[in-house]
């Protein structure tokens, strides 16, 4: 398949070949389903903006973009069993690490016959857009060289599903950490924000061994010194003080909540001066170590924004369901592709992506001599 490539995009397909190859992606079909995954991602890291399956095959002409198509819509493979390599791939690292939940919307302004979209609300545009919600949990490893996304599921919106088929976000999220932790996936805690911290949700992640950081509703109920009251009442009457190694303030207790059971609650006031209610299910952990963790919930929001810039995720034109199923599946395959191939681990993906595209523009020769500037005695009149 290599020899049909041209000879400035042939070595990086050979290099995504051979990543592909070391997590294992040939055991999920025939050979040639793992060489269209090559090319598929291949095609994601080389073009900046819409990269569809005709486009990708203009630069990458293996196969005919139908092959492409067949790929993402009758091929018979199965989208979880990659995510699965990709757990056993961290497990074969032994590297320890954290889970991040959270979900992204994708708009899709015009795609009216695609049953995952619907009306919703963006907190990044401030407004309601036409788009698609993604459910996604993505381990970190615990020295941040690492973002792997092991799990995800597309929200279908209640007017598109049986009454008996409709699952929340949050039903969602729990059917992936049951499997993850059902597949050994080494985990030291769960991070996630306030739609996510939900008393059933929470119990089962401590059910599964799970250490969990998440934020509170302002209106959450909570016993204090035999003291039944909101969560946002008891942050404004706590002392804060002030912790120069977080640049915050801040103050530590142990409460009751009758949806929770007992709670680690940690406040901290930020440079805006709001009040922000963080809880954990362990009752021992360090006021500095929740707030770390807290924090470390922002590794989520980057893969959301690389996906989008470098990756495609928003790019899919097709409007059946397992197509955009295995698109996304092969984004997030190209995000963990571009992880390993960065030549050392604090390398941005997006000079990952940049380096491959200058070398393949350049095709192997050297950049021009730069201009020298104009002479001191002519600049007068230049």
């Amino acid at each position: 398949m290599a020899s049909r490539l041209y000879r400035t995009t042939r070595p990086l397909y050979l290099q995504v070949t051979r990543a592909l190859d070391q997590l294992g992606v040939a055991t999920i079909g025939s050979p040639t389903t793992a060489i269209l995954i090559a090319l598929y991602v291949t095609g994601l890291i080389l073009l900046d903006a819409r990269p569809t399956q005709t486009r990708v095959t203009r630069l990458l002409p293996g196969r005919c973009h139908d092959a492409l198509n067949r790929l993402l819509r009758t091929t018979p493979w199965s989208t979880r069993a990659l995510t699965g390599l990709l757990v056993a791939w961290i497990r074969r690292m032994g590297a320890s690490g954290y889970l991040c939940l959270d979900d992204v919307v994708v708009e899709k302004a015009f795609a009216k016959r695609l049953r995952w979209a619907g009306w919703t609300y963006s907190f990044a545009k401030k407004r309601k857009v036409y788009g698609m919600h993604i459910v996604v949990l993505l381990w970190c490893s615990a020295d941040r060289n690492w973002r792997i996304p092991v799990a995800f599921r597309l929200w279908r919106p209640k007017r598109v599903c049986a009454p008996t088929a409709y699952q929340t976000k949050l039903e969602l999220a729990a059917g992936m950490l049951t499997e993850l932790v059902a597949a050994g996936l080494p985990v030291a805690s769960l991070v996630m924000d306030t739609h996510y911290t939900a008393g059933w949700f929470t119990r089962l992640a401590s059910r599964l061994g799970i250490t969990w950081v998440g934020t509170l509703h302002p209106r959450t109920t909570v016993v204090w010194h035999g003291q039944r009251q909101q969560v946002a009442e008891l942050a404004g009457r706590l002392r804060l003080g002030w912790r120069p190694r977080l640049g915050l303030h801040t103050a530590a207790i142990t409460v009751a909540a009758p949806k929770y059971g007992t709670l680690r609650l940690v406040v901290t006031r930020n440079r805006h001066g709001n009040l922000e209610s963080l809880v954990t299910n362990d009752l021992a952990d360090d006021l500095t170590r929740v707030v770390a963790r807290k924090h470390s919930r922002w590794s989520v929001e980057t893969i959301f924004r690389d996906t989008k810039q470098y990756a495609g995720l928003g790019a899919c034109q097709c409007w059946t369901d397992q197509a955009m199923v295995r698109h996304i599946a092969l984004v997030l395959l190209a995000f963990v592709v571009l992880q390993r191939l960065r030549i050392h681990p604090s390398e941005p993906i997006a000079t990952v992506k940049e380096r491959w595209q200058l070398a393949v523009t350049r095709q192997g020769e050297l950049p021009p001599i730069p201009l020298k500037a104009c002479p001191a005695h002519l600049r007068a009149t230049a």
